[in-house]
């Protein structure tokens, strides 16, 4: 047909453009206009289809998105209860993505060129040329992104042999920086690509809605999350702040209308506020595109220019602040959302003509029948049908996969068959040596550290659920995270007291025409779709977490402990060197307030469930000083002392604000103190050493880590009498409870050992074995996670609660000693005490 194609697969949205000669033009999708989700649904007949092109699922179990950034990992996705490869869901995309050009242009294009990010390494490329040949691409070529953008801004500017550009990409969810020189007429990479994961406008995004709820007075908390209504109001009003971030590239201020259930407020932001908001997360980029300038090893001065490009540069803080921070000029690309995929298909054009579809000799010989169902473009050419691998979750070769029709409405899964040896292990392919633009990639850059869990174990008991619990698959969210949040505009809300309102379920349902816990016709709620399911699939574990190092905070001396108030918006950490409390805007990172605690070293901290006051244990080595400070989190001062018999350890309040239960280690009690007149009414003996209080959902019990007893200790918070004494390992020093399951979990300090207890019979489950030393340990938001700090070992052991095992070791700085988690499951902080720092963890997958 005479076109080439360009796909540009992002972490949040795919983008593609055709090309004739030396006009590329975007290809249209239909509602969703130039771009379209990234994201995969599971039909009702068990095939895969691209979710943002298609409508009718009614079970958000059943869609993915924001998997990109996951290439590579092992771990699967689990779609309606079975397990998928990551690389079947970029095949679907790509798929899907042709299936709709060769329609709307009569036949499929003569090449097809897919960008990757820069810093990818060959890994990572290998997989997604399996991807792409599983969509019917046969070999196919490939082009990282800034290579990309740099051919769309050589189509209208000029750019001589010898000439070096930096390529500065901010995009809704990721950030890339690199420097390309051209060279013989084609562009080389120079230096170490950078890439930063989950940073962009989406971050400048709920800085904006942060804004507005301090705009209307916490208008947003009162709403309560468990409503419908509140839901979709939450997510429209993420999406004006959105409105309002763009409109704000051509106008110096806007405003727009807040509509919530029974109220309305009109809202104005101007461009100086969108400035404050979006600082912190630009000078983040600049340090990251700095890094790349001098690994390539020119000085900005030999820089031409600046591209920008993604959609995030549009605002036009970020052009003043790069050209200032390098002294070079920045030039917005003409179209910066779209360059990468744009210059792809001039790429594509200018290749030599072959077809893009899968030669039988390049792939597994059909079996019989498999002729039958192929899919015949406009030309006649046969588009062989999609290869969904079933995923191990094990790392090793992919198992016997399920035959996935291309056809979006094919009617079921043919039967299985065994790949050929080059389909089951493609880490096994030759290594790309250079991108299809012909330019010498440099190696990927190095990502923050994983160390990785040993080889599997025999499968330990399941968790003890009480009679009538629902299985933990029902209980938990299932796998989106923040793939949801992106995919439907990431309509979320973490404010006000103690709210934690996950838009994306409901949004997502909306976007597909399907109803909220509404079965597909023919099946219960709880039934993946027929012939999806292997007999496996009933005990698949969630989907892994993968965190890493997102940034470290420099802090004052001896940061002992961490907290973050209940809306997620700030982070509290208690420096005992310094006598000093850091309060850090978790939204631009920035430190915002230091406030001096004259009372001694504080040590530990305890917001109230409303975040107005912050409790603070303080105590002093010479064991002359143990008292609570009660401070104003509105005013940063400290507005009340309250003496105690004895260190007081990490303090608890119950879940109604009314009581606070103290620790005291050296005297083998629990101080309970009225909130309301902050005085002492109570002790509550327990064996010796108390650590760590923590409380029920409900406030019915209060648990405690005896360091000294090696028991934990289950206090009745009526009577004020211990209930039980549980048998633990060696030192427990710090507990947790589950949010949603009736689990409670301690780090035992000398066994190096997390015990899982399971409450109904309290009984400990399993002991999961972590890094040396664990000294604090936290619950994600909805349970299925737990985050154990190693002080020992320098790290954060990721406990799976689905199979009671560390599925991933994430190295921190020196020392940690405590951690906190935003509600909104995205991010963690750990405190360092050795390095006077403070490590915060992108826990998105």
């Amino acid at each position: 047909m005479n076109y080439g194609l360009g796909i540009d697969v992002g972490n949040t949205f795919v983008a593609a453009a055709l090309a004739r000669g030396a006009t590329a033009e975007m290809v249209n999708f239909g509602d969703h206009g130039v771009v379209m989700p990234a994201a995969v649904q599971l039909r009702g007949d068990g095939s895969l289809s691209s979710a943002g092109a298609s409508r009718g699922t009614s079970r958000p179990d059943w869609v993915c998105g924001e998997f990109m950034s996951r290439l590579g990992d092992p771990t699967p996705v689990t779609l309606g209860g079975a397990p998928y490869t990551v690389t079947d869901l970029v095949g679907t995309i790509v798929r899907d993505v042709i299936q709709d050009v060769t329609a709307a242009q009569g036949g499929p294009p003569d090449h097809v060129m897919l960008t990757h990010p820069a810093s990818w390494g060959p890994f990572r490329c290998v997989l997604l040329e399996e991807a792409a040949r599983r969509a019917g691409l046969g070999k196919p070529s490939m082009v990282t992104e800034p290579e990309a953008a740099v051919t769309d801004y050589a189509a209208a500017q000029r750019w001589n042999d010898g000439d070096t550009l930096a390529v500065y990409d901010l995009g809704g969810d990721t950030f890339n920086a690199t420097v390309l020189r051209q060279q013989s007429g084609k562009a080389h990479i120079l230096g170490k690509p950078e890439r930063i994961e989950h940073r962009g406008g989406n971050d400048i995004d709920d800085a904006i809605l942060s804004h507005v709820n301090d705009t209307l007075d916490g208008a947003l908390n009162k709403l309560d999350p468990m409503r419908p209504q509140n839901i979709a109001a939450l997510a429209g009003v993420r999406r004006q702040c959105t409105r309002a971030k763009e409109a704000l590239s051509a106008d110096t201020e806007t405003a727009f209308r807040v509509l919530l259930p029974d109220q309305r407020f009109d809202v104005r932001l101007t461009r100086s506020e969108l400035d404050d908001i979006a600082r912190g997360t630009i000078e983040l980029t600049i340090d990251a595109l700095s890094r790349t300038v001098r690994s390539a090893q020119v000085e900005p001065a030999d820089l031409s220019a600046i591209l920008l490009v993604g959609g995030s540069s549009r605002i036009p803080l970020v052009a003043r602040m790069v050209s200032a921070a390098l002294g070079r000029p920045a030039v917005v690309a003409t179209h910066p959302q779209h360059a990468a995929a744009l210059g792809a298909a001039t790429l594509a054009a200018r290749t030599t003509p072959r077809t893009t579809q899968r030669n039988r000799s390049e792939g597994p010989k059909p079996q019989r029948g498999d002729d039958k169902r192929e899919r015949h473009a406009g030309n006649g050419t046969a588009i062989p049908t999609l290869t969904a691998t079933k995923a191990t979750g094990t790392g090793q070769p992919p198992e016997t996969g399920l035959r996935i029709p291309a056809q979006r409405t094919a009617s079921a899964i043919p039967a299985q068959r065994t790949p050929p040896p080059e389909e089951t292990a493609p880490a096994a392919r030759p290594a790309l040596a250079t991108s299809a633009a012909g330019a010498d990639v440099a190696p990927a850059r190095t990502p923050a550290p994983v160390v990785t869990p040993p080889p599997a174990q025999p499968p330990e008991p399941p968790v003890i659920r009480p009679p009538g619990a629902r299985p933990a698959e029902e209980t938990s969210r299932p796998p989106l995270r923040r793939a949801l949040t992106s995919y439907a505009d990431r309509p979320r809300v973490f404010i006000g007291t103690g709210l934690a309102v996950t838009l994306a379920g409901s949004i997502l349902l909306a976007l597909l025409g399907g109803k909220s816990g509404t079965p597909v016709s023919g099946q219960s709620a709880a039934e993946p779709p027929a012939g999806s399911a292997t007999t496996a699939v009933a005990e698949l574990a969630p989907e892994a977490a993968i965190p890493a190092v997102a940034a470290t905070v420099p802090l004052e001396a001896g940061p002992a402990f961490v907290d973050v108030s209940p809306n997620g918006m700030y982070a509290y950490i208690a420096n005992a060197g310094s006598r000093s409390i850091t309060v850090l805007n978790t939204a631009d990172k920035r430190v915002i307030a230091t406030i001096p605690i004259a009372t001694g070293p504080p040590r530990f901290l305890a917001p109230s469930p409303d975040g107005r006051k912050l409790y603070v244990s303080i105590f002093n080595d010479e064991r002359t000083v143990h008292a609570i400070d009660v401070l104003d989190t509105g005013s940063n001062t400290v507005i009340a002392t309250i003496p105690q018999l004895a260190r007081p350890y990490l303090p608890a309040i119950s879940p109604d604000g009314k009581r606070l239960f103290v620790p005291n280690h050296d005297i083998a009690s629990v101080s309970v103190i009225d909130t309301a007149s902050n005085t002492v009414t109570a002790q509550i003996a327990v064996p010796p050493n108390p650590h760590w209080v923590a409380f029920s959902r409900d406030g019915s019990r209060a648990y405690t880590a005896n360091h000294e007893s090696n028991v934990v200790s289950v206090i009745d918070t009526a009577t004020l009498g211990v209930l039980y004494t549980i048998p633990v390992g060696t030192s427990p020093h710090a507990v947790a409870v589950n949010p949603r399951r009736p689990l409670v979990a301690n780090v035992n300090f000398d066994s190096a050992s997390v015990s899982i207890i399971d409450t109904t019979t309290q009984k400990v489950v399993a002991t999961v074995p972590v890094g040396r030393n664990p000294q604090d340990i936290a619950w994600a938001p909805d349970g299925r996670f737990a985050y154990t700090v190693n002080n020992g070992s320098g790290s954060v052991s990721v406990i799976d609660a689905s199979t009671n095992r560390v599925t991933t070791t994430i190295p921190t700085g020196p020392g940690p000693t405590s951690i906190a988690v935003l509600p909104a499951s995205n991010q963690a902080y750990v405190s360092d005490l050795d390095g006077n720092t403070l490590t915060i963890l992108d826990l998105a997958h």
